[in-house]
C-alpha cells in the first residue's frame, strides 16, 4: 500500500468514525430528552409492569450501541485475519 492509499484508507476510517460518533451523541441527546417536559409520556409504565418507557430506551439504547461497535468492526475488517 502507497501512501496515497493508506493516505485515503485513514480519511475513509476518520469519516466513519465521525458519522457513528454523530449518531451515537444524537441517541444520547435523545435519552436526556427523558428529563425534559419532551420527554414525560416515557416516565409512565408499561402496560402492568413497573418497567417504564425511560427503562425499555435505554436498553434498547444499550443493544443499539452494541450492534453499532459490531458493524462499525465488521466494516473496518480490511480482510487481515489474525
Amino acid at each position: 500500500m502507497d501512501k496515497h492509499q493508506k493516505l485515503e484508507a485513514v480519511r475513509r476510517k476518520t469519516r466513519q468514525r465521525l458519522w457513528f460518533t454523530g449518531v451515537t451523541l444524537v441517541l444520547y441527546f435523545s435519552y436526556v430528552l427523558n428529563y425534559t417536559e419532551s420527554g414525560a409520556f416515557l416516565h409512565n409504565t408499561v402496560g402492568d409492569s413497573a418497567v417504564t418507557g425511560s427503562l425499555l430506551m435505554f436498553a434498547g439504547l444499550i443493544v443499539l450501541f452494541l450492534l453499532f461497535e459490531g458493524l462499525f468492526l465488521l466494516i473496518n475488517r480490511d480482510g487481515k485475519e489474525s
